[in-house]
C-alpha cells in the first residue's frame, strides 16, 4: 500500500512487530465472529478425519495459542513454528505456566462450546489446556521463504498442517506468496491433511497503529496453488466467510480452506 501523495510505503517492516499489539488488537477481549468460524472450520475437518493425527504442525503460529488448543485432542504432537522469536516466546511463556494463567481461557471455552462438550467448567477448560501443554513438542523459528522451512528431514514428514493468517501476510506481492505455499506445504504428507486462513481481499491490515502487508487473495488463488502442489481437487474446500465490521482493519472477509494431499511435487 502506497500513499497516492507522496509514494511512500505505508505498509510497516515487520521489525516494528510488537506481539503485545497483536493479542490486543484481535484477541484480548473476545472471540471474534471471523475467529469463532475459523474456528469452528478448522474443529470441523479435525474431526471428519477417520483417525486421530500423527504428526502436526502449526505454521505461523505467531503469539497465538487457540489453534493449538483446538487441534490438541485430534494429534499425537504438535509442533509450532514462526518467523519472530518474539511471537514464539508469547508461545513458550504460555506453556510454561500454571493453570491459572487466563490469556486465552475464553477461547478454549469457545471450543469445548462448539465440540459441543457436556460439561464446560475450570476444570474442564484447565484439563484441554493441559493436553496441549503435553501435545506441543516443538517450537520452530522458520522462515516460509526457505525453500526447507524446517530442513529437509521434514520434507513430507507432517499428517497436518495448520496455518492462519500467515503465508498471506509475508509480502504484498502474490508471487512471494505462492512460493511461500510452495516451501511450506512441502512439509504434508502423501495423505495428509492442510488447513489454511488467509484474509480476503486484503493489501494490508492493521495491527496497533502500523499497518503490515497482506496478498490479496481471492477463491481461486487458493484453489490453483493448492491444485497445482498436488493436493487432490475433489479434497479441496475453498470459502469465503465475510467479516464486514473488519474493515477497519483491512479486511471484511476471511478465506478458509482445507485440502488433502495426493502427491509430492517438487
Amino acid at each position: 500500500m502506497v500513499d497516492s501523495g507522496t509514494g511512500v510505503s505505508l505498509v510497516a517492516d515487520y521489525s516494528e512487530w510488537q506481539a503485545r499489539d497483536y493479542y490486543q488488537t484481535y484477541y484480548s477481549e473476545v472471540v471474534l465472529p471471523d475467529e469463532q468460524a475459523v474456528l469452528a472450520y478448522q474443529l470441523e475437518v479435525m474431526r471428519a478425519a477417520p483417525q486421530r493425527f500423527g504428526r502436526a504442525l502449526e505454521y505461523g503460529c505467531g503469539p497465538t495459542l487457540h489453534r493449538a488448543i483446538a487441534a490438541a485432542p485430534y494429534a499425537f504432537r504438535l509442533d509450532m513454528a514462526d518467523w519472530l522469536a518474539d511471537n514464539l516466546q508469547a508461545v513458550r511463556d504460555w506453556l510454561a505456566a500454571d493453570a491459572d494463567n487466563a490469556d486465552w481461557t475464553r477461547f478454549t471455552r469457545f471450543i469445548l462450546a462448539t465440540e459441543k462438550q457436556r460439561r464446560i467448567d475450570t476444570a474442564r477448560m484447565r484439563q484441554r489446556e493441559a493436553t496441549t501443554r503435553k501435545v506441543v513438542r516443538g517450537l520452530y523459528v522458520s522462515d516460509a521463504r526457505w525453500r526447507h522451512p524446517l530442513g529437509r528431514e521434514r520434507l513430507a514428514f507432517y499428517d497436518l498442517l495448520i496455518s492462519g493468517f500467515c503465508l498471506d501476510a509475508i509480502a504484498s506481492d502474490k508471487r512471494v506468496w505462492r512460493r511461500c505455499m510452495r516451501n511450506v506445504l512441502s512439509m504434508v504428507a502423501p495423505g495428509g491433511t492442510t488447513i489454511l486462513h488467509f484474509l480476503h481481499k486484503c493489501r494490508a491490515y492493521k495491527v496497533g497503529n502500523r499497518m503490515f502487508p497482506g496478498s490479496n487473495l481471492a477463491v481461486d488463488d487458493v484453489r490453483d496453488v493448492l491444485e497445482e502442489l498436488g493436493f487432490a481437487g475433489r479434497s479441496i474446500d475453498v470459502q469465503i466467510i465475510p467479516c464486514p465490521d473488519n474493515a477497519q482493519y483491512g479486511y471484511a472477509g476471511i478465506l478458509t480452506a482445507s485440502a488433502r494431499r495426493e502427491r509430492i511435487v517438487d
